[in-house]
């Protein structure tokens, strides 16, 4: 199935609560060309809507750090649906997840 462009600012206000480093089933970091991949915890707010958090794959070198609730900028956000036995959901991956309007905080 074909990753579908979203449109983030569509979304409404995103702000950043987590990040972690992808395990495979035996410990291993997951890696995505080389680069591993982090799962890092988004909270969206759209503006007529109920919030939910949404946990988007990025390829990075550097770990994504940044201060709790941050406002973020994500760049070039997919969605994937999936189906695997019985369930179902949807998987988000982006380019990138940065800080909006800061520097991140190298203290979390």
């Amino acid at each position: 199935m074909n990753r579908i462009p979203v449109d983030c600012a569509a979304l409404g206000d995103m702000r950043f609560l987590s990040a972690e480093a992808r395990m495979d089933q035996d410990g291993k970091p997951v890696l995505r060309d080389g680069v591993p991949v982090q799962r890092v915890s988004v909270l969206v707010r759209p503006a007529d809507g109920r919030q939910e958090v949404i946990e988007i794959n990025v390829a990075r070198v550097e770990p994504v750090r940044m201060a709790d609730l941050a406002r973020v900028r994500i760049t070039d956000l997919t969605a994937r649906p999936w189906v695997i036995d019985g369930r179902d959901g949807i998987s988000w991956n982006a380019d990138d997840v940065t800080p909006l309007g800061g520097p991140q905080n190298d203290n979390k």
